[in-house]
């Protein structure tokens, strides 16, 4: 979801600091928002993954589970605690069909067609890890021509599930989560700051920069319509989960890399987290992904920021809003072909990570697809070194937990 919003000029306009609004578009836009109170809460007898008191989960971000799981098994010889991937609710086949079939968690996985998430999650139960999946909605084809011109669109809108149309699908995937018992972390969106930049205006599916105004077509007329919208989509779920008596479901959100960078393209004040955050109540952890470089190597790749440009905005954002922990579902340190990233490894999860407390969970991308997209190869691939750099670092490190901890009630 990192196309730049910028490419797109309408009422806003980009400048090197990130996106600007011209006055009129924000009109009754209020910088000072509370989140509304809770219209259900967490079930006393729910089962959560809880956080590290100290230190935090490091995991893996795979898209062909298991085969991806099982690789990065194999060569690290690390049983990582949590296994991030998605499950979207439309495959990328019929994402724009006029009769589209709703993916439940008794659906196949894309990328691995002869199992289900829910069979993915028993077999990682009974090894000690924790599935973690990216259930998305997805807004919009971020590689289609089409799509970018408004010929391709899909039938599953975010002001449709608001309006209830998806409820029996909902009960249906929340009855299977149900079923299984065990626990699950889950949320709704990838990277929602570029999903809610596309629910604006009275359709609730326009380009934040293409409106006259952002605050004016959707619910408290001084709230941001898209970021509303993403924090009303999570409630609904979330409420209608708990109505099915679900109990088992750890609830997570996540922005884009370099969320809330002054410098990047894609900043505006307006996707702050204030505005998406639907509160305590709903959200287990928040967080980011996090893609970056080694900044003493040659920036030629497509992640060309330093961590601290990539992660400390948003962490910093995060920590006005709540204080509750972070999850880094696609952590992806990047790579020059030259240069083994042993040593920095060895810096960020030594040295970096623990400087950023409230961090809990991350999940390491290792997999082609974060190569071919992000200049994220799989570990180890091209400089054998790295393996050890991550045994050493991470699972020798008791800084980092080995053994997913539990917890009951709210």
């Amino acid at each position: 979801g990192g196309l730049g919003m910028c490419l797109l000029l309408g009422a806003g306009t980009c400048v090197a600091g990130g996106w600007e609004v011209n006055p009129e578009v924000v009109e009754g836009c209020r910088k000072d928002v509370e989140t509304p109170p809770a219209r259900s809460q967490t079930p006393p007898n729910a089962i959560k993954v809880k956080p590290p008191e100290n230190g935090a989960y490091v995991g893996v971000y795979t898209a062909s589970a298991p085969r991806d799981y099982r690789r990065f098994l194999e060569k690290t010889s690390y049983q990582p605690p949590v296994v991030f991937m998605f499950h979207d609710w439309l495959s990328d086949s019929d994402w724009a069909s006029n009769n589209p079939h709703l993916q439940t968690f008794h659906d196949p996985l894309e990328e691995a067609p002869t199992v289900n998430p829910l069979e993915l999650a028993e077999d990682l139960a009974k090894e000690g890890s924790v599935l973690a999946l990216a259930w998305a909605h997805s807004c919009c084809d971020w590689h289609s021509i089409l799509f970018w011109l408004g010929w391709r669109k899909t039938e599953v809108t975010l002001p449709r599930i608001l309006q209830g149309n998806f409820d029996d699908y909902l009960k249906e995937v929340a009855g299977q989560v149900k079923a299984f018992g065990r626990p699950i972390m889950l949320t709704l969106f990838s990277e929602f700051n570029y999903q809610g930049s596309f629910a604006f205006g009275k359709s609730g599916t326009e380009l934040m920069t293409e409106v006259d105004n952002i605050c004016r077509y959707y619910g408290d007329p001084g709230w941001p319509d898209g970021p509303e919208r993403i924090r009303d989509a999570f409630i609904h779920v979330i409420d209608l989960f708990r109505q099915e008596g679900v109990r088992n479901v750890t609830w997570f959100m996540y922005a884009g890399s370099h969320y809330m960078d002054p410098d990047h393209e894609d900043q505006s004040p307006w996707l702050h987290p204030k505005y998406f955050y639907p509160g305590d109540a709903y959200i287990d952890y928040v967080g980011q992904s996090s893609y970056f470089i080694d900044p003493t190597i040659t920036q030629d790749v497509a992640a060309t920021a330093p961590i601290e440009k990539s992660l400390e905005p948003g962490y910093k954002a995060w920590g006005t809003v709540t204080q509750r922990p972070l999850f880094l579902p696609e952590f992806g340190p990047a790579q020059q072909d030259s240069t083994s990233r042993a040593k920095f490894l060895r810096q960020v999860f030594n040295e970096i990570l623990p400087g950023m407390p409230r961090i809990k969970i991350v999940t390491m991308a290792d997999f082609d697809l974060a190569a071919d997209c992000c200049s994220v190869p799989r570990l180890g691939e091209k400089f054998p070194d790295e393996i050890e750099a991550l045994k050493e670092s991470v699972k020798d490190n008791p800084y980092y937990e080995k053994t997913i901890k539990l917890h009951e009630g709210q």
